[in-house]
Formats: structure tokens, sequence, C-alpha cells
């Protein structure tokens, strides 16, 4: 142990880590030597969720969350657990329908602890503000039985069905973010839908993005969901004023849970610089354009 922790060992690292970070502020647990191992030199001999959870502790997480008992709604009790863990960087949790297959995949999360730094200054924040969060870098629901159909169609991105259960995979994570304690989970949505199922718990971490984005949404929901991320993808999006071209600018999206970053995303300030960017904007689809994109790859497209 000794050994190791020398090899690895850096105190910016120590200091950043969360659990001692949190240290005084009420009922958090020290942290074991399987998290101290792993958030130090990265070694991870137990296969435990972030150095701490078990394979066990996650299916109890996973019942909590409402995961285990929606899928079973869908005809999947007893779904096996993988745990991935050997990469710091690349956390992963799956669930499979019986056989660890890629076939049989319900659910598929790759994540990671990071400190995070905006790069710039928002609102109360410096480019070199930290945070420590839960990064999402794949988050996967997929049905391996059930076809797409016509009112649940293909969307960008999309190998299979969806399963109907993002809110309670959002609410495992949230629960993880408030166990570790971090500050928030961060995601960056490559596509418009994306964005839009997270955004009842999520916020950009820029208001001026937030605002534009739900410009957007607010411009296209007369249109299927389907239809409009795909003539997004397409560059089909435009300003509704000008005709300019309006293309999808992935940008981190951020569940706030603790401390001035969530104050500053719930905060009157944060929606002081969010209002005029919604107020400003008009968006629409130039479907000239989204029948041409359509015809240039022989596709049929989902337009009606």
């Amino acid at each position: 142990m000794e050994r190791k922790l020398q090899r690895g060992f850096d105190l910016r690292r120590l200091l950043a880590f969360p659990m001692l970070r949190a240290a005084g502020e009420g009922a958090v647990a020290s942290p074991s030597e399987n998290e101290l191992l792993f958030e130090l030199t990265g070694e991870n001999p137990g296969n435990l969720l972030f150095g701490r959870f078990t394979a066990e502790e996650i299916h109890s997480r996973l019942a909590r969350a409402g995961i285990l008992e929606g899928l079973t709604r869908k005809g999947y009790p007893d779904p096996f657990l993988l745990l991935e863990c050997e990469d710091p960087a690349d956390q992963r949790v799956s669930l499979f329908a019986g056989s660890a297959s890629r076939d049989r995949l319900l659910l598929e999360a790759r994540l990671e602890l990071r400190r995070f730094h905006p790069g710039k200054a928002i609102g109360p924040f410096t480019g070199e503000s930290t945070f420590r969060m839960l990064i999402i870098h794949w988050l996967s629901l997929s049905d391996p039985d059930r076809p797409f159909t016509a009112e649940r169609p293909r969307l960008p991105g999309q190998h299979r069905p969806g399963l109907g259960l993002l809110p309670q995979s959002i609410a495992l994570l949230r629960g993880l973010g408030r166990e570790l304690p971090l500050d928030g989970v961060l995601d960056v949505p490559d596509h418009f839908h994306t964005a839009l199922f997270y955004a009842h718990a999520f916020r950009f971490l820029e208001p001026e993005h937030e605002g534009r984005f739900q410009a957007i949404a607010r411009d296209l929901k007369e249109i299927p969901l389907a239809l409009a991320s795909e003539a997004i993808d397409l560059g089909c999006l435009i300003h509704a004023d000008t005709g300019a071209p309006l293309p999808w600018e992935p940008a981190e999206q951020v569940l706030p849970i603790r401390g001035p970053l969530r104050r500053y995303l719930l905060s009157p300030e944060y929606r002081r610089l969010r209002n005029p960017a919604f107020s400003a904007l008009r968006a629409r689809i130039d479907w000239d354009r989204y029948r041409a994109k359509i015809a240039e790859k022989g596709a049929g497209g989902k337009y009606p």
C-alpha cells in the first residue's frame, strides 16, 4: 500500500478528493483505503465504481432510483449487472437482459470523476474555478427486443428504441453525486433531443446558452422531436429573422448538486442573463435545405 501511494501521490489531487474536501461539512464518512488508492494512483484492484461502490451497492442504488422496477415493467426482471472500473476515466456500469452481450444491452453508463474548470469567466466564477464533477461520457438506455415504430421513431444516434427510464437514471446519478459528494453532474449533449431530455433537471452552464436553447425548444415545439433533431443535425436550423445558419453547438449542461454552483444556476442573476438570449432569438427549420440534404443522402428522411 505504501509503495503504491508513493508512486502516484499528488498533493493537489489529495486536496481535491471529494471526501476529503468535504471534511467538516457534516455526516461524510472518511475515505476508505480503496478510495484513496483510486484517487491518488488510479489503481482499482477491487473493480469498485470510483474505488468505492461494490456491485451489490450499485444494485441497491439502481433499485432505489426505480431503474430495476422500470425494467421489470418492460419485461426485463433481474438484469445482469456488470462493472468495468479499471480505467479511472472510463468507469462503466452496464445492465443486460440475460447474458452480457452487446445485443442484450439495456443500460450503459460511462462515467468519470473529474475536477472541472469552466475555461472562462461565467457569472461569479473565473476560468480557473474548480468544481468536482461527475462527467457523463456516455449514457445509453435501449430496448433490445422492441422495434422502432411510427409513434416512437428512431432519434439521431439511436440504434434501438429507448426504455423511458431517463428520469430514473438521472436520479441514480444525482444520488451518487450527493453521496460522494460532488458539485454537480455534467454532460455535453451532442444532439438537440438529448439536451431536451435532460433539460428538466440540467441547466447549461452559460446562461446565454441556456436562453438560446430554450428559445429553440420553444420555436420547434410543434415539430415532431425526431424530425426536429434530425434537421438540426443536418444543419437546417436557421435564424427566423435573417435566414443565417444556426448550428448546434455542444456545451456543458449541468445538474447542480450543491455549493456555489447550485446557488448560481438557480439564482436571479443566472435568469437575468438567460432571459435576454431567450427573447432575442427566433429559430426555424429551413425545409428546402432539409429536403436537399435528405436527397444528397439518398434517404427518405422524416419529412411528412
